[in-house]
């Protein structure tokens, strides 16, 4: 099951209804929402419009960040208008996307149905996307060692978690002879665009070998 945070300023119209849409429709996701400046409220017709449409769910509810800063998530968005608004961050090192809506508090019922309409028609298919993106994996020999580039669905957590458990003995897709080569691991990059160097007597096909075993990396 991933999980997903979706996040604006008041918590009150947009981010619930990304919230119970995602829950609703999106088969493997669960969805919690949250403000920075949480209004208290689910807006009446916010809830109204998922009340017609069957998505409502009395355990919705405005919060604020704080409540949920310990749970762990796979991808965090936010939904606020970037021109009027200024976004949350969420404070910790999780895959973030912006897929901004402009806010219908105050406004008449009609403008919370075109706002449950887009969010429908264009955070969801995003949201699909982000999980069902494949990582690639590219692996070429330099004078040093062999160099891989994770591309895609990727975090740099997660070379790093692998890094790790190749360091501390816990690695589950090299092969001893492989582990006594490396003498150095480095990761660079950022989420998406992750590059892991390996400094030793090591060629393509035995790290290309080792990768499609890793736990880590293929979840």
């Amino acid at each position: 099951m991933k999980k997903v945070l979706v996040m604006c300023t008041g918590n009150s119209c947009r981010s619930i209804i990304g919230e119970a849409l995602i829950n609703s429709f999106l088969d493997g996701v669960e969805a919690k929402s949250c403000g920075v400046n949480p209004s208290g409220r689910v807006n009446p017709n916010a809830k109204k419009i998922l009340e017609e449409n069957g998505c409502w769910d009395d355990s919705y509810h405005s919060k604020h960040l704080d409540s949920v800063i310990n749970e762990d998530f796979d991808l965090v968005v936010t939904v606020c208008d970037h021109a009027k608004e200024s976004c949350p961050m969420f404070p910790k090192p999780i895959k973030k996307i912006h897929v901004g809506f402009t806010d219908p508090d105050g406004k008449e019922y009609e403008e919370f149905e075109k706002t449950f309409k887009k969010i429908k028609e264009v955070l969801l298919p995003k949201i699909k996307k982000e999980f069902t993106m494949s990582i690639e994996k590219k692996v070429s020999k330099v004078d040093n060692g062999v160099k891989i580039n994770f591309l895609g669905a990727v975090e740099k957590n997660t070379v790093l978690t692998m890094v790790q458990n190749c360091s501390t003995g816990k690695c589950e897709c090299m092969s001893d002879d492989t582990k006594a080569k490396i003498k150095d691991m480095k990761v660079n990059g950022e989420d998406g665009d992750v590059k892991l160097s390996l400094e030793g007597n090591v060629s393509v096909d035995e790290i290309k070998e080792a990768l499609s075993r890793s736990k880590v990396i293929n979840k």
